[in-house]
């Protein structure tokens, strides 16, 4: 017996350095990677837009209201493949419809709106991120080592708060003013909203391994969001500007007087509620995209555990 406990305990000290070197692979904070990144931020709403405005994506970008963004993330690396992302980015949203380029009719429509806005935006998002070289076979420091294309999916909360500038040149938050009517009892259609909201995000992206824990890559991110009011323009109506004397004080009343309506149309001497004009499409929701530069580092030396092809190494 003494002999038997003898042996064991001699194996375990030899094999006990071995134990420990391995350990720290187990670990979680061996499959993490940290890493930041900033780059153009691009709204996708009713405001601006490029010919032919109301197309989709890129079609309807308007280049010049192209605003800044930065984040910040953590990557978990369950298996080399795959990634768990939680991710923090700040920017800004805007869009000015006097960047329209009144060519076509819907071009000249909103030439005409003139409206403004911008907006602050703060995300929080997750999201599962795939990369499929980690599934192929290669050669150890070859190329398919070094570069990891990506796509990845996620959903988060994001917060903004629109803003558009008076005649004193101040920026003033449009919530509060209720431009388009929102729980004015002459327009149930029309709801109030929420500046904090959930959206899905999706994109693609490609990284490149300077050495086993460095990389640069570049990156673009889809927002798709659930509501129409982050420039603040939805209704397909104006509202009669008499009504905000009935739920806005009297400052914030004659502030929204002259914000709800600067358009340059020609109506007839009618005021713009008596017409059947239309101040935004409610059958569009918004969106935003960015496109990033990012820069990294893992927190650990990744071991490349794919199967190898069949060459000398």
């Amino acid at each position: 017996m003494k002999q038997g406990l003898l042996i064991l305990t001699n194996a375990l000290l030899c094999f006990s350095p071995a134990l420990l070197r391995a350990q720290p692979s187990n670990r979680w904070l061996q499959k993490l990677e940290v890493g930041v990144n900033s780059g153009p931020q691009i709204f996708l709403g009713d405001l601006g837009g490029s010919t032919g405005a109301g197309t989709k994506f890129i079609k309807d970008v308007d280049w010049e209201e192209t605003r800044p963004s930065v984040g910040a993330y953590l990557n978990l690396h369950p298996l080399d493949w795959f990634s768990i992302r939680a991710a923090f980015q700040l920017g800004m949203v805007s869009g000015n419809d006097i960047h329209s380029p009144a060519i076509t009719p819907n071009d000249i429509f909103r030439y005409n709106r003139n409206l403004q806005f911008r907006s602050g935006t703060q995300e929080f998002y997750l999201a599962l991120a795939l990369y499929p070289l980690q599934l192929i076979p290669a050669k150890a420091g070859s190329l398919l080592t070094k570069i990891q294309p990506y796509a990845l999916t996620g959903a988060g909360l994001f917060h903004f708060n629109p803003k558009a500038k008076d005649v004193d040149g101040r920026w003033v938050a449009l919530q509060p003013l209720r431009l388009e009517g929102q729980g004015f009892n002459e327009y149930p259609q029309s709801k109030p909203y929420r500046l904090t909201q959930f959206n899905l995000n999706s994109g693609l992206g490609l990284k490149y391994y300077i050495n086993s824990t460095l990389f640069i890559g570049v990156e673009i991110l889809y927002r798709k969001l659930f509501t129409d009011q982050v420039d603040n323009v939805s209704a397909s109506f104006y509202v009669d500007p008499a009504t905000f004397d009935n739920y806005l004080s009297a400052a914030d009343a004659a502030r929204a007087k002259r914000l709800y309506y600067r358009g340059k149309y020609d109506l007839g001497g009618l005021a713009p509620y008596q017409t059947t004009l239309s101040r935004g499409n409610p059958a569009q929701q918004d969106a935003f995209f960015s496109q990033t530069i990012h820069f990294g580092k893992r927190l650990f030396r990744q071991k490349d555990k794919r199967l190898k092809c069949p060459v000398s190494y």
